[in-house]
């Protein structure tokens, strides 16, 4: 019955004028082979009529089974463009969370206003609702130089997480969060970008605060010369609990990145020193094709400050090497395999190899694999596809 409800409303949104009437979709299915046999499956379907697009997705997850369906609109309104998205818990059932978007352009200047609204908290679904806010956004260009504001009242932009747990986790992460409380003023941010320097150097700044106090202060300086064609940027970035620094060096088609994660040590008003909580290089040998090595030296903070569950038991370390290349049809294969370590208990310290790939075999469809195994614990092993119409 549930699953019939949003075919239903495609249906009767493609009936709403005398427009073109279109539809388009995908499925993507994935066959979890090992530890455990499961299946997961995802349809979506899209209609579009009079340059509105009306659609929706179904997610049935394992054993869980109707975890996530979300409702979407999109077009234009005038000279406003809008966007709407409803995401539901249909084995609650439950409303979870709303997504507006409508952005203007008048002269150049790009007027945007997001809006997001969660419902109240269901047994299976935590997310600490019901609450909801907006941030508005401006951006133009001033004199050459690229200057943004955004103040939210109840929400901010930053990424919100609602969670399922039933047999098994399942999450779905979105632009904003709201707070609880209404429309009371939340923070307010203020970005300039391009700011000229001299040597060709330039300056990006932002700045963020909240009724609190100071929040967060971020500038990059972009082309530092050294020589023989080798420049890097510099990022830093201060927050209320931690401080970051990330060295972009750039050489003739190869670029790298350095990020050192770490904190200011203080003792009352003394500074004491700097604690490093580890550091990431990155290195973009071509179009897609990247080796990259991250040491968590705190394990913890390194997934607070990158906002990941990146390691598992004992790991501290991994090394990635990411590849693509020309598939069928016109599009690319890509390929990830990732190599985690401990530090001691085994040869190198390996403790965890994963791999990745997209393979696709038609202009539309894709196959995908993923592998993984444990030193001296169970092996996964998942087969999928993704079929687009």
């Amino acid at each position: 019955m549930k699953a019939r409800l949003w075919l239903s409303l495609v249906v009767c949104f493609s009936t709403i004028g005398a427009g073109q009437f279109t539809l388009s979709g995908n499925w993507s299915a994935t066959v979890n082979l090992l530890p455990t046999m499961s299946l997961d499956n995802a349809l979506t379907l899209k209609a579009g009529v009079n340059g509105w697009t009306v659609g929706g997705t179904a997610e049935w997850l394992g054993a869980d089974g109707y975890v996530w369906q979300t409702l979407t609109a999109g077009g234009a309104f005038g000279p406003a463009e809008v966007e709407l998205e409803m995401l539901f818990g249909p084995l609650a059932p439950a409303y979870l969370y709303t997504l507006g978007k409508v952005k203007i352009t008048i002269s150049g200047i790009d007027l945007i206003l997001y809006s997001a609204h969660v419902g109240p908290t269901v047994p299976g679904y935590f997310f600490g609702g019901p609450s909801g806010g907006m941030v508005a956004v401006t951006k133009a260009d001033v004199g050459g130089l690229k200057v943004s504001a955004e103040i939210g009242f109840g929400a901010r932009l930053t990424d919100f997480t609602i969670t399922y747990t039933g047999i098994g986790t399942y999450t779905k992460t979105y632009p904003v969060d709201p707070f609880p409380g209404g429309l009371q003023f939340t923070y307010l941010g203020l970005e300039v970008n391009a700011i000229p320097l001299c040597c060709g150097i330039t300056l990006d700044s932002k700045f963020t605060f909240t009724k609190l106090g100071f929040d967060a202060l971020a500038f990059t300086l972009k082309e530092i010369p050294l020589c023989c064609g080798i420049s890097f940027d510099t990022v830093v970035k201060f927050t209320t609990t931690a401080k970051t620094v990330e060295l972009v060096p750039r050489w003739k088609g190869i670029e790298g990145c350095l990020a050192v994660y770490g904190d200011a040590l203080f003792v009352g008003n003394n500074w004491q020193g700097i604690e490093i909580y580890g550091f990431k290089v990155r290195c973009a040998l071509a179009d897609c094709n990247y080796l990259e090595l991250l040491t968590a030296f705190n394990v913890a903070k390194i997934e607070e400050i990158l906002k990941k569950d990146i390691f598992q038991g004992p790991e501290f370390e991994y090394l990635r090497f990411g590849f693509c290349g020309p598939g069928c049809c016109g599009e690319k294969y890509s390929v990830t395999l990732t190599a985690y370590f401990q530090p001691m208990g085994s040869l190198f310290g390996l403790r965890r190899f994963a791999a990745e790939a997209q393979v696709p075999v038609m202009a539309n469809f894709t196959v995908n694999l993923k592998l993984g195994a444990t030193v001296g614990g169970p092996a996964n092993l998942a087969l999928g596809w993704t079929f687009t119409f």
